[in-house]
């Protein structure tokens, strides 16, 4: 009877013992899908409830009062699992390019979610949805919470560095100087340096802070800082040897995926200094193809590919890419520059006999 009593008097706090106990119990009975392909075995499936999800392995629980088990992260083909209504609406938001829409459902999943790999993938989701519009300062923030949770994140693919020679200014310029101060984390020193390796002022102290994290212990700031030193290959009118240039793109592809990405970009720019223009073009097309997160990059890749098989003498694939940035990336910088050339082609098409 007192029971029943308590029961009635006190709703809120039998409701947070219930909410408390279905969140505990929760993993228990979760059924997450484990797609595993060991070296040399065959692929299989097993169900359970994913622990967590990091850039080194997947823990699954089985079964309640059974130890979890440990597969590492080269191992794991696909995870499925369930989510939030909001992280799911947030996806096909974001899937249908509705980036604004996407980060509002994204920012409204995340208190909602208790997993951390979960929640990684929000905050990944939410980086996505700032690199669409080219708001790197934003991208910077949400990508450091991830690595701050998983430092060895297989979401380094959308780590937001600058791969061109574009020059920052105003937030970014300011921010990109704070980050690379010797008091910052090494991912922000690299996030920093990448972005002000152009600064007429600050690119000596840029390209002195890749050095030192070209020694970095952490094998994605080391890598990544090494890539990021070939741009000042670039520079001036010295032009980078083509055996060079085939050592970098042998050395990417041995690199993990997510490592991979914006490199591209610096490749196709060696080539298409060196008037390599198809192997330029095919440098350039990984990113719009393969590596699209930052949308701003790969538009001006895609540009910059149509630009390298205009002067090889392919107007019409030249054509096709312009219209590509123009329908796909409009609403980035490089959208106007290809419909500009676009037309021109077009015009030319016309008055030819």
């Amino acid at each position: 009877m007192s029971t029943v009593l308590t029961r009635i008097a006190h709703p809120l706090i039998f409701g947070a013992i219930a909410s408390l106990f279905l969140r505990t119990a929760a993993p228990l009975v979760a059924q997450d899908r484990v797609v595993i392909q060991q070296p040399g075995g065959s692929r299989f499936t097993i169900t359970g409830y994913v622990e967590d999800y990091t850039g080194r392995e997947l823990i699954l629980k089985v079964r309640p009062n059974v130890r979890a088990r440990h597969f590492p992260r080269a191992e794991i083909v696909e995870v499925t699992t369930e989510y939030t209504p909001r992280h799911e609406e947030a996806r096909k938001l974001l899937a249908a390019g509705k980036a604004d829409a996407a980060n509002a459902e994204f920012t409204a999943a995340l208190p909602e979610e208790d997993r951390p790999w979960v929640r990684r993938e929000i905050l990944a989701g939410q980086v996505r949805c700032s690199l669409w519009s080219g708001d790197y300062v934003t991208a910077m923030s949400r990508f450091s919470s991830i690595v701050q949770s998983d430092p060895e994140t297989f979401h380094y693919g959308l780590v937001p560095l600058n791969w061109t020679d574009e020059v920052p200014a105003g937030r970014l310029r300011s921010e990109a100087t704070r980050w690379m101060e010797l008091s910052s984390t090494p991912l922000s020193r690299l996030v920093g340096a990448s972005w002000l390796l152009t600064d007429a002022e600050l690119g000596a102290d840029a390209e002195k802070t890749l050095q030192r994290l070209a020694r970095e212990a952490d094998i994605a700031i080391q890598r990544r800082a090494q890539m990021q030193l070939w741009r000042v290959r670039l520079r001036g009118e010295v032009l980078v040897d083509p055996d060079e240039i085939l050592r970098w793109h042998k050395a990417v592809e041995a690199y993990p995926t997510e490592l991979r990405s914006g490199v591209y970009f610096v490749i196709g720019r060696a080539w298409q200094k060196r008037h390599e223009y198809e192997r330029a073009a095919r440098a350039y097309l990984w990113l719009p193809l393969v590596y699209d997160s930052d949308r701003w990059l790969s538009s001006r890749a895609c540009y910059e590919a149509a630009v390298s098989l205009e002067k090889a003498g392919d107007p019409i694939q030249a054509t096709n890419l312009y219209s590509e940035v123009v329908f796909r990336y409009g609403d980035t910088p490089y959208g106007p520059v290809a419909e500009k050339a676009w037309n021109a082609l077009q015009g030319e098409k016309s008055a030819a006999p």
